[in-house]
């Protein structure tokens, strides 16, 4: 055997043993999967007969939703923009500012809308305002991320040679970074848009507008026939927004005008630097008319979030104890969750890609079902699974298992389906099987490739899990929750304290993995 082979059993075996303790960790026991099952087939079976005549009312609140993820994702964008100016290293006016403000977001970033939108329902009382405000956070801070990665890629010479010919500062900016920024912007906020359309659907969940709060109601009152018809609505808009996405930024990608002369080309900027941000005001407008938000209760929000900030930053640390065994919890369903879909991915995989697939309808059919995992956000997964095995960890994990498989199965099947043909054509001439080839040839080639998109879905399972106790799917989100509710602050402070101090190990333990794997 190999000593690359050696490695990669003896990773196997790693994994086994970790998945068979973490089990064990989040209460794994097939009986109460076996023993739920009949509760959850009852419950698919009544969500099999869709109330259709309830169709208005869950359209006008999906309308409600896409209003706030387009709002939020369109704010958020704008106000990256300038601010990652001032976080790029190599651009900013002083390193140590940069550094600092990058800190700082980096804290932010690690706490999960929901989480946003529960603080924000706290101080801004229930409806989509706070839930708006809450996804346009969420928006500002990716973007943000993205637009400063981008700058901070720019070659240095390119920049060098600017200042070389005498360029201020604002020069450099106007003429070599922000061209680029501003027709990467809408590409961005297609990004954004996609997973702020995944989020808004939960919201309702914490009172912050939206389809989740008609979600939440209909499985109190065990309406099931509702639900159904919901979550159809729901996957048919979720599909349709990601095609909308992925042919614009497709289109912007490919798209090249032809101008006829210098003329021509200034009249097109002119029209361009006019109509875009016009659209963008009257959008603007409209929608946050929409919102019904008045100065007097944004005075008040403002006074309550104050007090609510001052009082988190008085830290109960005697509350340590309920933070180490919500972290824990949290941690051990991510990592459940992310070896399991680790797993079956890789066999879905094979199914999935077009160019290894046994058949292409078996191909066709395996993205139609990855693409049903992917679509729904954990937790409302983790409510269907609640149902079946009951509240604790083991809904939680059972659910961010079968997403993660969704989304790890979408991104390493396209790995596959782009990798060179020579790869599993080597294999296939010595008489093998597909199988045979997708396990000898292309599996081994893209492995580091599967390595590093597992660790990144890691490192989103670490912030998922830290919610799925809002619906006591286990973790800390339940002590979050509870504190919230309460007001208990300067406990709540101690909570989001050791939920970003996780999430920033995680990200750094993984990024050193994966530097070491690729």
């Amino acid at each position: 055997m190999s000593k690359r082979n050696r490695h990669r059993c003896l990773g196997l075996v790693f994994a086994m043993i970790l998945l068979f303790f973490m089990g064990v960790g989040v209460e794994f026991s097939l009986g109460r999967i076996v023993a739920g099952l009949p509760d959850m087939a009852d419950l698919f079976r009544r969500m099999a007969h869709p109330n259709f005549s309830y169709m208005g009312e869950v359209f006008e609140k999906i309308m409600e939703t896409l209003e706030i993820a387009i709002l939020s994702s369109m704010t958020g964008v704008m106000l990256a923009i300038p601010v990652s100016l001032l976080t790029a290293e190599n651009i900013s006016p002083n390193r140590y500012v940069s550094k600092m403000l990058n800190g700082v977001f980096a804290f932010f970033r690690t706490i999960p809308s929901l989480i946003w939108a529960a603080l924000l329902v706290s101080v801004f009382s229930i409806g989509k305002f706070s839930g708006t405000l809450a996804l346009a956070i969420i928006a500002f801070l990716m973007a943000l991320k993205l637009f400063r990665e981008y700058i901070e890629s720019i070659n240095e010479n390119q920049l060098n040679s600017t200042r070389s010919v005498g360029a201020s500062s604002l020069e450099v900016l106007r003429y070599c970074v922000l061209p680029n920024m501003l027709g990467m912007a809408v590409s961005v906020f297609f990004i954004v848009l996609e997973t702020n359309i995944r989020s808004a659907t939960v919201l309702g969940l914490v009172g912050a507008g939206g389809v989740g709060q008609l979600m939440w109601r209909d499985l109190n009152h065990l309406r099931y026939d509702n639900l159904a018809t919901m979550i159809l609505m729901l996957f048919a808009t979720i599909l349709l927004i990601d095609l909308l996405s992925y042919q614009m930024r497709k289109f912007l990608k490919e798209y090249a005008p032809a101008y006829k002369n210098l003329q021509h080309y200034r009249k097109h900027q002119i029209v361009k630097s006019v109509l875009i941000p016009a659209l963008l005001a009257v959008m603007l407008v409209g929608i946050i008319n929409s919102l019904n938000i008045s100065l007097e209760r944004l005075a008040v929000g403002y006074g309550q979030g104050r007090q609510m900030v001052l009082r988190m930053l008085q830290v109960d640390f005697s509350y340590y104890p309920k933070l180490l065994e919500g972290i824990v919890e949290s941690f051990l369903i991510a990592v459940f969750a992310t070896i399991t879909g680790g797993f079956l991915a890789i066999l879905l995989s094979y199914f999935a890609a077009g160019n290894l697939s046994p058949a292409k309808p078996i191909s066709l059919v395996t993205k139609g079902l990855i693409n049903i995992m992917r679509t729904f956000p954990p937790i409302i997964m983790a409510i269907i699974f609640f149902r079946g095995v009951g509240p604790g960890p083991l809904a939680g994990a059972l659910a961010l298992s079968i997403y993660t498989t969704g989304v790890l199965t979408k991104m390493y099947s396209e790995v596959l389906e782009n990798m060179q043909g020579n790869v599993k054509e080597s294999v296939l001439v010595t008489g093998a099987t597909r199988f045979e080839a997708y396990r000898h040839g292309a599996f081994p080639h893209t492995f580091p490739h599967f390595t590093s998109l597992l660790l990144y879905r890691m490192e989103s399972n670490i912030r998922n899990a830290t919610v799925l106790g809002i619906i006591g799917a286990g973790g800390i989100g339940t002590a979050l929750t509870m504190n919230i509710n309460w007001r208990n602050w300067e406990r709540v402070g101690l909570l989001l304290l050791g939920v970003a101090v996780m999430i920033i190990l995680i990200d750094r333990l993984s990024n050193y993995i994966r530097q070491k794997v690729t």
